[in-house]
């Protein structure tokens, strides 16, 4: 496996998880072909979503399984290291996740697409240009984290937070690499259909966190400290440093709006949890906005499960120069998941008045958090078809638009419409969610119109074979 990740291949193995030259991904033609393919797509897009998705979810566990640690200790300053923790990982978020792991988003779509082109010798080179790139980014997030109590003072956080917050920060610097190794070796794997490897390194990796964060930060003098002090991903690789260095141009075409896409995301939901700070009744209305945050990422982990199964299937289709199945995948992937978010919305708002409550004791906080469920519920269909539709953009190298789309429905609209509700139209909570809701609409129904009439098939297959050339 690791021959095939660092150097590549002439040609596809014999058995690969999806075989890219089956029925599946041949072009169809009569109407009972057409039929035959649509199940046979489903069938296919099922079988990634599963271990994409228990991959996925595992990868949010750690930092969520180390607040809960933190904030039982026995120590009169838990609360404080659960902000501190929690501050922490809102910073490598922001930095490590948001643009290191948006730009190796580029890979996504190289990786996906020169596979389907039975390109392998260019996936072991693709890694090693994220490796250049993400090593230059690195020098950011090391800043971000050494600096992190001065960075957290500006923006007016408690003093002892911030320096709570400086010292998880930069125990977590050693392990930074490694999760960028990791990620790279992911995005290359999952290309090629080689998933169950996948599954059983986060499942082994999350034990060994649990485990290792519980018996040093309970067991040992490290207190804290031990949260972050645990290293589980270990990789290497041979380079072949002027290839990886001649795709520069092409990861960083595709790399720099793929991490502006991931970012305007993530930091728009960053930006809401601050506004909710500024409310009246703080304690209240950070505490619903927070239990409405872990709801819809546990909601969302479904949805990039399915994200990334359509990426993959869509750049492998493309690659193949098979642009009918491609979008055949498209609108298999679009199905699916409507079925399922509509599936999740009725479920939430059945339990609106139960799921809050599971996080918090009856009060304010969980009775506001079940009321904004309850009208939020609904969006989860625009949740997840905007999710998947980013995948789909990513397996067609159209990071691009997908980036602008993005900027404009949470900047331009979302974010604005949901302070005005809250702050002038004294809808709170409420307001915000709702003005993220229209940001999620606004670019949902943009994705989903610029792939339907602007999008031709053909001309992406042509790109994805140039992309897997170059």
């Amino acid at each position: 496996m690791v021959q095939v990740l660092i150097h590549g291949g002439d040609s596809i193995g014999d058995e690969p998880f999806v075989n890219i030259t089956s029925p599946t991904c041949h072009e169809h033609g009569r109407p009972d072909e057409l039929k035959l393919h649509m199940n046979s797509e489903v069938s296919t897009l099922l079988r990634l979503v599963g271990p994409v998705t228990i991959t996925t979810f595992f990868e949010f566990l750690p930092g969520f399984l180390s607040i809960i640690l933190a904030g039982n200790m026995d120590s009169p300053h838990a609360p404080q290291y659960v902000n501190a923790a929690t501050f922490s990982i809102m910073l490598l978020t922001l930095m490590s996740t948001a643009v290191g792991l948006g730009l190796a988003s580029a890979l996504d779509t190289l990786c996906a697409q020169a596979y389907g082109a039975k390109r392998l010798d260019r996936i072991g080179e693709y890694v090693q240009t994220g490796v250049i790139v993400l090593s230059v980014n690195l020098l950011l997030v090391f800043a971000t984290s050494w600096y992190a109590e001065e960075i957290l003072t500006m923006l007016g956080q408690d003093a002892d937070v911030a320096r709570l917050s400086a010292s998880f920060s930069r125990w977590m610097l050693p392990g930074i690499p490694f999760l960028y190794a990791y990620e790279l070796t992911r995005k290359a794997l999952q290309a090629q259909n080689i998933l169950t490897p996948l599954v059983i390194i986060a499942v082994i990796g999350n034990a060994v966190n649990i485990g290792a964060d519980y018996g040093l930060a309970y067991h040992t003098s490290l207190g804290f400290d031990a949260f972050e002090a645990v290293v589980v991903h270990w990789w290497i690789s041979s380079w072949n440093f002027t290839a990886a260095c001649s795709h520069l141009g092409v990861f960083l075409r595709l790399g720099i709006p793929g991490m502006l896409m991931n970012a305007m995301e993530m930091w728009g939901f960053e930006t809401l949890t601050i506004l909710s700070g500024l409310l009246p009744d703080t304690i209240v209305a950070v505490a619903a906005h927070s239990v409405l945050v872990n709801v819809n990422l546990l909601v969302y982990t479904i949805f990039s499960g399915l994200s990334v199964a359509a990426n993959i299937r869509v750049g492998n289709c493309l690659g193949a120069g098979l642009p009918k199945t491609a979008r055949l995948a498209r609108t298999i992937a679009l199905r699916v998941t409507f079925a399922l978010a509509a599936t999740f919305a009725v479920f939430l708002y059945g339990f609106s008045g139960v799921i809050p409550r599971l996080f918090l004791s009856a009060g304010g906080s969980a009775d506001l958090a079940s009321k904004v469920m309850a009208i939020w519920s609904p969006l989860t269909v625009v949740v997840g078809l905007n999710c998947v539709s980013q995948g789909i953009f990513r397996g067609a190298g159209k990071q691009k638009s997908a980036a602008i789309t993005n900027a404009v429905a949470y900047y331009a609209m979302g974010i604005p419409v949901g302070a005005y509700l809250a702050f002038q139209c004294d809808l709170g909570v409420e307001g915000l969610w709702f003005g993220a809701g229209i940001g999620d609409a606004l670019a949902m129904v943009t994705l989903v119109l610029l792939m339907k009439y602007c999008w031709t098939w053909e001309k992406l297959a042509d790109q994805a074979k140039q992309n897997a050339n170059l």
